[in-house]
C-alpha cells in the first residue's frame, strides 16, 4: 500500500446525473486510497441529483456539495470546485463513469515516485448496459507533437499537481471551449512545458451509451477545430499539422467503430 500523506482533491461536476451519479460516487467512496476529498458542483439540475448529493455529503465529511447560481456547463462548474481544493492532487471524475477501487492508489505512487511527471492519466475502458467495450489507449508519454492528432490523455482519468492546475488557472471559459474545455488544457499544458505520461492500464471505466454519443454535437466539433488551428500555432508546430484541425469534423461524421481504429493507429 502506498502511504496516505498526500491528499487528493477530485473534482466533479453534475448535470442531471441521477440515474448514474450514484455509481461514480460508490467507486470514490470505496477506494483503496482513502485520503481524498470529493468536490461536486452541481450545475443546476432539475432531477434528483442534488439531493442524492446532499444526502452524500451527509453521511461521509469528505464529500463536499456546493452549486452553481446558473446552469454554466462543465468548465465553469470544474473551476468553482477548484476554488475549494485542499489536496496535493487533484483528480477528475465524471458523474456517469466508474473508478477502478485502486485508481487512485496507483496514480498518488506514480506522481510520488516521478517528481519530474506533473500529470497522470491512465487508459479507460469503455461500457454500457450490454457489457464492456474496447479500452481506450494513448501514448505513454505524449508531447506537444501529439496533441493535434487526438487526447493525449483521457480527461476524465487525469491526476495533475494541484501546482500545476493553479498556473494554468483552471478551465479557461469561452465559447470554443463548450465540451473542449479539455482540448484547450492540453495545449495549454504542454505551451507551459508541463509533462504528462499515462498509466497504460485501465483504471477507469467511461460510460458509452447512446445517450454519450448523442452529446457529440457538430457545433462541438467547430469548437475543437477552432482550437487545434490556433492551437498549434501556440506551440510552434509546422504549418502542415493545422491540417488536424479537420479531424473532429472528419470524426463526427464517422461511425464508432472505424473511430475506433483511427485512434489506435494514431497512437502507435
Amino acid at each position: 500500500m502506498v502511504e496516505e500523506n498526500k491528499k487528493v482533491s477530485i473534482i466533479m461536476g453534475v448535470y442531471n446525473g441521477m440515474n448514474t451519479l450514484k455509481e461514480a460516487i460508490e467507486s470514490i467512496v470505496n477506494q483503496t486510497y482513502s485520503n481524498w476529498e470529493l468536490i461536486v458542483c452541481d450545475d443546476q439540475s432539475t432531477d434528483e441529483s442534488l439531493n442524492i448529493l446532499n444526502k452524500y455529503a451527509l453521511k461521509d465529511s469528505r464529500i463536499k456539495v456546493i452549486t452553481n447560481s446558473q446552469n454554466s456547463g462543465l468548465a465553469t462548474s470544474l473551476n468553482q470546485c477548484l476554488k475549494y481544493v485542499t489536496g496535493s492532487y487533484i483528480a477528475r471524475m465524471d458523474a456517469d463513469d466508474i473508478s477502478m477501487l485502486d485508481r487512485l492508489e496507483k496514480q498518488v505512487r506514480f506522481l510520488d515516485e516521478h517528481p519530474e511527471i506533473d500529470l497522470v492519466g491512465t487508459e479507460m475502458q469503455e461500457f454500457s448496459e450490454k457489457g464492456y467495450g474496447v479500452v481506450v489507449k494513448n501514448k505513454k508519454n505524449p508531447t506537444k507533437y501529439d496533441v493535434p492528432k487526438g487526447a493525449p490523455f483521457c480527461h476524465a482519468t487525469i491526476m495533475v499537481r494541484t501546482e500545476t492546475m493553479e498556473k494554468l488557472g483552471g478551465y479557461r471559459i469561452s465559447k470554443h471551449t463548450m465540451r473542449t474545455e479539455d482540448v484547450d488544457l492540453w495545449y495549454r499544458f504542454f505551451v507551459g512545458g508541463y509533462k504528462g505520461e499515462n498509466i497504460e492500464e485501465p483504471l477507469y471505466l467511461v460510460r458509452m451509451d447512446d445517450e454519450a454519443y448523442k452529446r457529440r454535437k457538430l457545433k462541438y466539433m467547430f469548437h475543437a477545430s477552432y482550437i487545434i488551428w490556433y492551437g498549434t500555432s501556440m506551440l510552434k508546430l509546422p504549418v502542415y499539422y493545422k491540417i488536424y484541425c479537420l479531424k473532429p469534423l472528419l470524426s463526427w461524421l464517422l461511425p464508432p467503430s472505424t473511430k475506433k481504429k483511427l485512434r489506435n493507429l494514431l497512437i502507435r
